[in-house]
């Protein structure tokens, strides 16, 4: 069956939303959504081809593109604008990407004409992970899965869910304890969030890499104050993944996990919806 895909704009309640929608075409009953949330790089290709393989498995794929603001994304954080910033912070030391002072001593070696075009790129993109962005990037999700659940003829009354990658695991995470009626959320080596555990209503499944100590050394705790409030939080780690393994256009994707994971995600999203 073919996979219908489109880009739709929607008014929300906190803003005006823009977002990658993807699902059976020919199907008309009503079927559960799945929230799809990207990695830093945005709803690129990579992201766009995931929500398909969920589509294709039997649910509404929504991609909110979190860059988007009041509907229109800015002119820096265009498509490829940010595949030119990927392709940059994948030829220097991943150390480089988060410090300002040795980002800049790698852009200064880059081409005149293309220094300012990363600056600007790269300072959008890294501003989007300061805490004082989260409520806005929490308000495009919290609106998609209210859209979802109460308007999308496609999906209207059926559960939403959230599948996360990289900074959209953390997000993941964070609408799960912000949109109560959340019927699960996944996340794909994300940070844990730092308030609002007692609110979560849905169970979370998580996937992490045994070489992604960052992210992954923060688990435990996070495991630990779920199960305190009487929250379900499923771990997996795999010893010998990088950051990012489920992501088959990275340099650190590995084939045997990425297929046990999502073959868990579907597992996991066919219990939650029933």
């Amino acid at each position: 069956m073919a996979v219908h895909t489109e880009w739709k704009t929607f008014d929300g309640k906190n803003s005006k939303c823009r977002a990658y929608f993807a699902s059976i075409g020919p199907a008309v009953e009503l079927r559960p959504t799945v929230i799809i949330i990207q990695e830093i790089w945005g709803v690129n290709k990579h992201i766009q081809e995931v929500a398909q393989r969920f589509a294709a498995a039997g649910y509404v794929a929504i991609a909110p593109d979190l860059f988007a603001i009041e509907g229109v994304r800015p002119e820096e954080l265009s498509a490829e604008r940010l595949e030119d910033a990927k392709e940059f912070l994948h030829s220097i030391p991943h150390s480089s990407w988060f410090n300002p002072d040795e980002r800049e001593t790698e852009i200064l070696q880059q081409p005149s004409s293309r220094q300012e075009n990363l600056r600007l790129t790269l300072n959008g993109l890294f501003g989007l992970l300061n805490p004082s962005k989260s409520q806005s990037l929490a308000g495009i999700l919290t609106d998609t899965a209210d859209y979802a659940r109460t308007s999308f003829e496609k999906s209207k009354g059926m559960p939403v869910t959230s599948v996360g990658f990289c900074m959209g695991g953390a997000l993941s995470a964070v609408l799960a304890t912000l949109d109560l009626q959340h019927s699960g959320s996944v996340v794909f080596y994300g940070r844990p969030p730092q308030q609002g555990i007692p609110n979560i209503n849905c169970p979370i499944l998580g996937f992490y890499g045994g070489e992604d100590p960052n992210i992954t050394n923060l688990v435990p705790a996070f495991e630990e104050e779920m199960k305190k409030n009487g929250k379900s939080f499923e771990v997996v780690i795999y010893p010998d993944a990088k950051h990012a393994f489920f992501n088959d256009t990275n340099p650190t994707y590995h084939v045997t996990h990425a297929r046990d994971a999502f073959a868990r995600t579907l597992n996991f999203l066919n219990q939650v919806v029933k």
